[in-house]
């Protein structure tokens, strides 16, 4: 598929099917997954995920935001969405009016949305040490939650928290407050449909804590770190370009801004036509990083520019013009790599790619849309 810039990004569906049915081999169906596209499904192009997602089942999906729900909305009419995190009063209408669960965290919040009678979905969040959003786990929340429950035009669809992830102490610690409050509210005549507190990672860790529902992000994208059995989990997203200038740099010259790099012989560099304002970090500059050319490994030399990088090419037999670059993936670096050079996290990393990058969709081995910013339809 053709597209207006010759640096790309693959997301393959293929493997992403992979990943999700991994997931559900190892919580053996006992709970519901709830894909969360916040965003932009980590880089990977939310609307598009979520179309691929409904076709083959699944119908549970949550985002971080207001705008980030009514896009996938927008396009996508079937399948429930949940704002995970914060709506301003003023706002709370445009959830309810398009179909979308808010989630709640004060009675105040609750009544705001109730008096706009528009039979609005809820979610209550919770705070089970985080220390970010939701009700704190006490009796007196628990009493709130009570009267949000009586409070008209809400349908509450679920409960859920967050877990810190520090280690398996503090993961406990977090569950048992989490169970307390379910008794709680329990015998105030209280239960719910849905109740989650494990991402995709820890309901496979935990299966004592996957009630109704996980949440998954990083494992539909490829992470599933120190879990055994998911090996099969592996990244959806990979980075090509190519080369677009060859020239001889003499020796003594150095690359780009600050004129970095200077060697002691002549050097055969390539020029290729992305940067640090594409996503691929600068920390990788000046033999730090490097990118894949016919299967030969090409460190980068000079500082990265904002739109353009340099590779040294002199080793690699054949190289010309126009051929193919593994930036991500392939013989180039992969996000493990990347995280080792830079300590960026690696949802950060694929989350960086950014939108003037266009997306490929693999499925089915070929590709079947193209996400580019002006031939969008």
């Amino acid at each position: 598929m053709d597209c207006l810039r010759p640096t790309v990004c693959y997301v393959n569906f293929d493997q992403m099917d992979k990943n999700l049915e991994t997931l559900k081999d190892k919580i053996n169906g006992e709970c519901e997954i709830m894909a969360v596209l916040k965003a932009d499904a980590y880089g990977h192009g939310a609307v598009q995920v979520m179309k691929h997602m409904l076709k083959r089942g699944f119908k549970y999906f949550a985002v971080a935001a207001l705008n980030e729900a009514l896009e996938l909305r927008r396009v996508n009419k079937d399948g429930d969405i949940l704002i995970l995190g914060y709506t301003p009063d003023r706002l709370l209408r445009y959830p309810a009016e398009n179909n979308i669960t808010q989630a709640i965290y004060s009675y105040e919040q609750a009544k705001i949305l109730s008096d706009m009678g528009l039979n609005a979905k809820i979610y209550i969040k919770l705070d089970t040490g985080m220390n970010r959003l939701g009700f704190e786990v006490t009796e007196a929340a628990a009493d709130e939650v009570k009267k949000i429950t009586l409070l008209p035009s809400l349908q509450i669809e679920g409960i859920f928290t967050h877990m810190a992830q520090l280690d398996a102490e503090h993961d406990e610690i977090q569950h048992t407050k989490f169970k307390a409050f379910l008794e709680m509210c329990e015998k105030r005549g209280v239960t719910f449909k849905f109740r989650h507190i494990c991402n995709g990672k820890s309901a496979i860790k935990y299966p004592h804590m996957r009630y109704d529902m996980c949440r998954t992000g990083s494992i539909t994208s490829g992470f599933c770190l120190n879990v055994p059995g998911t090996e099969a989990i592996q990244p959806i997203m990979s980075v090509q370009s190519e080369i677009v200038r060859i020239h001889t740099v003499p020796a003594g010259e150095g690359m780009g801004y600050d004129l970095l790099d200077p060697a002691d012989h002549d050097r055969l560099i390539a020029t290729l036509p992305y940067g640090y304002a594409d996503g691929i970090p600068k920390p990788l500059s000046n033999h730090v990083g490097w990118v894949g050319i016919n299967g030969v490994k090409c460190e980068y030399t000079g500082n990265f520019c904002m739109d353009m990088c340099f590779v040294d090419v002199t080793h690699v037999p054949g190289v010309k013009v126009g051929d193919k670059v593994d930036v991500y993936g392939g013989a180039g670096m992969n996000f493990f790599d990347v995280r080792a050079a830079t300590g960026l996290g690696l949802s950060n990393l694929q989350i960086q790619v950014h939108k003037r990058v266009p997306r490929i969709y693999i499925e089915d081995g070929k590709e079947i849309y193209v996400d580019d910013m002006l031939l969008r339809d």
